[in-house]
């Protein structure tokens, strides 16, 4: 069998991630600016592609021509969301958010996996005030948004349309069936960020990180019992009202950034966090199978959290408590030595 030339390769890979060839086809139709006849004549390779109409292909699909041409390399391709636009406010992150999440749940047969060594980043918006507390350290952090410089945290601070925006992403990631890995240390970013912010005067009212420690534990508690229904539901709903599928495991042995691969029918792609919440994404078949390996033996290694795991989902929450119940008294005390 003769070797496939360059466009053959192309459409190859652009084919793999449609469900039908039509739909590939009406697609590339609007991205060349073409006919659907033009476009089934280079498909068959009658007609052959231009060196513009390559680029534009490979641009939009995020395919390295490097690798048809040259061949297996350690070169990985993957794009940056931080380039593509930079966070000016709290609703831009959030909708970018919701735009990837509903193309992620229109794949069919897909799966979302997810390790972190963080609270998993979507579980903040069923807590609001976590949400709104989390917005504000990146936003004064990673984005470094003029608005918030030299400006302390208040509960009123995000408004409500941009709370609103959270509870749509929830209610994507709620949908979706789910593989998670977590160790006990996932609160520990977000009680340092609030205990900094209590001792360097980052709250208006320090009582709110108290508050903030007791969400923390209502958050607990609603994890417990999403990985005990080993379903996905709002606070206050019954598991049966659950969409998604979420299957946990514990794992101390292994420690990485937040990362996520997501696998469907028609292909696999990776995110992985970079200058935490930014992310990078790649649809790199090496690194996705790669990375869905890993994930594959890390899982053996792992202990069950959901459904019959009784004893060991005790444990693990009850440390996941105990942590912040530290942290809450600490703050306590600090507040009313200050108040003296």
């Amino acid at each position: 069998m003769a070797p496939q030339n360059l466009q053959d390769q192309l459409f190859e890979l652009i084919l793999s991630r449609y469900p039908r060839r039509a739909d590939a086809v009406e697609d590339l139709a609007n991205i060349l600016h073409l006919g659907k006849d033009p476009v089934y004549r280079r498909l068959r390779g009658d007609t052959f592609l231009s060196p513009q109409e390559l680029s534009t292909l490979a641009l939009h699909y995020r395919i390295s021509l490097d690798t048809l041409i040259v061949g297996p390399s350690d070169n990985v391709m993957c794009n940056f969301n931080a380039f593509s636009q930079k966070i000016s406010d709290f609703s831009q992150y959030l909708t970018d958010y919701i735009t990837t999440l509903e193309q992620i749940r229109r794949l069919p047969n897909v799966h979302f996996n997810y390790a972190t060594v963080e609270i998993p980043v979507f579980t903040y918006n069923f807590i609001p005030e976590l949400i709104c507390f989390k917005l504000y350290v990146w936003g004064r952090t990673t984005w470094n948004l003029e608005f918030l410089r030299d400006r302390p945290f208040d509960f009123q601070l995000v408004t409500q349309p941009v709370v609103q925006l959270s509870q749509k992403l929830l209610d994507h990631y709620i949908a979706l069936d789910s593989t998670e890995l977590w160790s006990v240390n996932i609160v520990d970013n977000t009680l340092a960020q609030i205990e900094y912010h209590v001792y360097s005067g980052g709250f208006r009212d320090p009582q709110e990180a108290v508050t903030l420690c007791d969400r923390l534990v209502d958050w607990a508690a609603h994890m417990k019992a999403l990985a005990g229904a080993g379903k996905k539901f709002r606070v206050g709903e019954k598991p049966e009202h659950g969409l998604g599928q979420l299957h946990v495991y514990h794992n101390e042995m292994v420690h990485t950034n937040n990362t996520a691969i997501v696998t469907s029918d028609i292909g696999k792609f990776v995110f992985a966090a970079f200058c935490n919440p930014n992310y990078i994404k790649s649809t790199d078949p090496k690194l996705c199978d790669y990375t869905d390996d890993w994930f594959r033996n890390v899982i053996a290694k792992s202990s069950p959290l959901t459904q019959t795991s009784e004893k060991t989902r005790d444990w693990f929450f009850r440390e996941l408590t105990r942590k912040i119940e530290r942290v809450k008294q600490r703050i306590l005390l600090h507040i009313d030595e200050n108040a003296m």
